[in-house]
């Protein structure tokens, strides 16, 4: 099979064949968390019970703001999930509202469209929804952009938070740390940084913006910067010296490790041992004696394609 006959368009951008053929932020950090899971959803072993609450919201916030059409769409397509019905002889069904969440969702929207700084943002010139694609690591990757503004070389990007200042325990570096470290939009930010750069034929990077809206009652809202050079491009290096693993992970080359936390791991998870009570401390989650991995026989995720033609 030839790798490289895939073709990205808008239909198959989320497929797993995709994934497949191009990395992307969300399937590294998928592979950070565990390998393992990231290899059995690649390879159609394994999907989530459910797209989880925060990322659907997540969804609905994003859409909207792609377009009156995508929030329409959006809201069609998952119209149980979304809003509340009441069924009578009288007039048969109607909706009576929006579940919680989505009512929050809804003043979270508002609060950002009523900062009259924040809708300047928002008037900037440019495409909702643009993908990309680039080499990062010496493997294609994809990217879509909530907001690109070619003119002035912008990224925009919309996050939901439970609480922009909330601190989050590092515990590896032991230390607290803010949700923008958190969840990882620093390698984010410059690894779509890298990919515009090369489709501008660019020496420098882009900027990038955060638009964040809190999921609190009134919203926090906040716009932040990301650029910084220097901590993009060792965001790469990281990056790229991680990726000769995934690819092997990929191909075969090498097992999976299994988290042993995770969605998957607790579906998949058959006792092996009696462990002892330090297994359970993070300073021992990597000990050699306690990573077990899933066995391929060297079988690679492109192997479970189907043929083209």
């Amino acid at each position: 099979m030839n790798k490289n006959a895939f073709v990205l368009t808008d239909e198959n951008y989320y497929s797993r064949e995709a994934d497949i053929h191009y990395m992307s932020c969300s399937q590294y950090q998928s592979f950070e968390k565990c390998e393992a899971a990231a290899i059995a959803k690649l390879r159609g072993l394994w999907q989530p019970e459910e797209t989880s609450d925060a990322l659907f919201q997540g969804q609905y916030f994003h859409s909207y703001f792609e377009s009156p059409q995508a929030f329409q769409v959006f809201c069609d397509e998952n119209f149980n999930r979304i809003f509340k019905t009441k069924t009578t002889k009288a007039k048969g069904t109607e909706i009576v509202g929006k579940y919680a969440p989505f009512e929050r969702l809804d003043e979270m929207i508002e609060a950002v469209e009523n900062d009259r700084f924040i809708s300047r943002i928002l008037d900037w010139q440019g495409e909702n929804e643009l993908p990309m694609t680039g080499i990062v690591g010496g493997v294609p990757w994809r990217m879509k952009m909530d907001k690109y503004c070619p003119g002035t070389r912008r990224i925009i990007d919309y996050k939901t938070s439970a609480n922009l200042h909330e601190l989050y325990y590092n515990f590896r570096t032991r230390e607290r740390q803010t949700f923008i470290e958190e969840f990882g939009y620093m390698m984010r930010a410059a690894v779509y940084g890298e990919i515009e750069r090369q489709n501008r034929q660019e020496a420098t990077f882009p900027s990038f913006l955060i638009i964040g809206v809190s999921k609190q009652s009134p919203p926090d809202k906040e716009v932040i910067l990301l650029d910084d050079d220097t901590r993009w491009e060792y965001e790469l290096e990281v990056v790229k010296s991680k990726i000769p693993h995934i690819q092997r992970l990929k191909e075969g080359a090498e097992n999976p490790k299994r988290c042993g936390m995770c969605e998957y791991c607790r579906a998949t998870k058959e006792i092996r041992k009696i462990k002892a009570y330090t297994d359970l401390m993070p300073e021992f989650w990597n000990d050699p004696d306690n990573i077990e991995v899933d066995d391929y026989e060297g079988t690679s995720v492109f192997d479970t394609l189907k043929p083209r033609g």
